[in-house]
């Protein structure tokens, strides 16, 4: 039998002050947490504790736990309960995940569950199986309206290309930036008739922007941003999404003989 005394952190979490009087208070879970920790002779290092709901990523209890278990400060991580300390099972995975990776042990005190057995480990493991299910699900769902959108004709996904903004649900035409993705393109085009080579037309449209006090979103523009420009077909009336191809429903701001000589000329 190991003499090695295990160190223990209480994860405790509420999702406000208003549950503290039915039974998953703060104080409710600490105390069970420490006889237990007692009981097994595990040495209590911390209790660490959410008042908030959240995920994973918010919380300011994980990211201390975090800290402390990257520091070598915890073997073993107790909670009342998996649904009381994840909001969402989703969540729970990528912990679980985290504390395996790095050898900490997950006990859920109230549900019997200890990841360090293997009965415990088949059931923390069924529910990461159910939280991958879950997030594939949303993915799907996610994907399949995003299809929606696209076939017909609305924008759905990625970065809004520069020219346009958002308004509401929709896209507009933006006045400062549609007239540079214009000019961009007059320019381009230009330089490949003078027989300008690429990265020299980049370089020389670059300087011309600056000299015109012309930005990307209020910074300068850079050789990439060009390169993306002029390599978008949202800006002659199309779009693109997973197998859909079709044209969207905004203003183009350049013709598509424009787009196809400057393509021409790459």
């Amino acid at each position: 039998m190991s003499d090695v005394i295990l160190n223990a952190v209480s994860l405790l979490r509420v999702s406000t002050q208003q549950q503290s009087d039915n039974g998953t208070s703060l104080q409710f879970q600490e105390d069970k947490l420490k006889q237990y920790s007692d009981l097994n002779d595990f040495n209590h290092y911390k209790t660490i504790s959410d008042v908030a709901s959240g995920g994973l990523e918010t919380r300011d209890g994980l990211k201390e736990l975090e800290y402390e278990i990257e520091n070598g400060n915890v073997d073993v991580v107790l909670i009342w309960n998996v649904s009381r300390a994840f909001r969402s099972m989703i969540y729970f995975a990528k912990f679980y995940e985290y504390l395996q990776k790095n050898n900490v042990e997950l006990i859920s005190v109230s549900e019997g569950i200890r990841s360090s057995r293997k009965e415990g480990s088949m059931m923390f493991g069924i529910m990461v199986s159910i939280a991958t299910y879950e997030k594939d699900l949303i993915a799907d769902r996610m994907k399949s309206g995003k299809t929606t959108r696209a076939r017909e004709g609305k924008f759905c996904h990625g970065r809004i290309p520069y020219g346009y903004k958002k308004v509401g649900s929709d896209l507009k035409l933006d006045k400062e930036q549609s007239p540079v993705v214009k000019y961009i393109f007059k320019k381009y085009n230009s330089l490949i008739k003078r027989g300008y080579k690429p990265n020299q037309r980049t370089k020389h449209i670059l300087k011309l922007l600056k000299k015109n006090g012309m930005t990307f979103k209020g910074k300068d523009f850079k050789a990439w941003n060009i390169r993306d420009i002029i390599n978008n077909r949202f800006y002659v009336g199309e779009i693109k999404f997973a197998d859909v191809k079709t044209n969207h429903v905004y203003p183009p701001i350049i013709s598509k003989r424009m787009f196809n000589q400057v393509q021409l000329g790459l």
